[in-house]
C-alpha cells in the first residue's frame, strides 16, 4: 500500500469538498460544512488505496497489513488536521479564539485527536471495503 498515493488522494477530497462548501454557500447561502465531513477524506482515500491493492495482488489485505498502514495513516492524518487547524485559525477567528484560551485549546486539541482516531479505524475499515469491491468487481460479480 503507498502511503503518497494515501496522502495526495487525501489533499484532493479534502480541498475539493472545500471547494464544494465555498460553491455551495456561493451560489445557494447555504452551509453543507458539518464537523462529519472530516472523516470522508479517511474514507475516500482507503478506499481508493483498498482497490489499487486488490488490481495488484489479486487480493484483500490481511488484517495485519491493514492495521499497519492504517497507523502510519493515522500520523499522516493527524498531521494534516494540525495543518489544517493552522491555517484555518488566520481566516476563521473563532478557531484563533479557541486557541489562545487554554480550555478552547484543550477542547480543539481533544477534537482533532478524535478525528484521528475515528480516521485511524475508518481507513483500516475502508481498505478491505475497496478491496472487496474491486475483486468483486473483477470476478464479474462472483465472490
Amino acid at each position: 500500500m503507498n502511503l503518497r498515493r494515501f496522502a495526495l488522494v487525501y489533499l484532493a477530497i479534502m480541498m475539493g469538498l472545500m471547494v464544494l462548501i465555498v460553491l455551495i454557500q456561493a451560489i445557494f447561502a447555504f452551509d453543507i460544512a458539518n464537523a462529519g465531513m472530516a472523516i470522508i477524506p479517511s474514507m475516500g482515500a482507503a478506499m481508493v488505496e483498498g482497490q489499487s491493492f486488490a488490481r495488484r495482488e489479486h487480493r484483500v489485505p490481511t488484517s495485519s497489513e491493514m492495521w499497519g498502514f492504517a497507523r502510519r495513516t493515522g500520523v499522516i492524518i493527524l498531521g494534516f488536521t494540525m495543518i489544517s487547524v493552522a491555517v484555518f485559525s488566520v481566516a476563521a477567528p473563532q478557531i484563533k479564539a479557541m486557541m489562545q484560551d487554554r480550555t478552547g485549546a484543550l477542547f480543539l486539541i481533544g477534537g482533532i485527536l478524535f478525528q484521528a482516531a475515528v480516521s485511524f479505524v475508518l481507513v483500516r475499515h475502508f481498505l478491505g471495503l475497496g478491496a472487496k469491491s474491486m475483486l468483486k468487481t473483477t470476478s464479474g460479480g462472483r465472490g
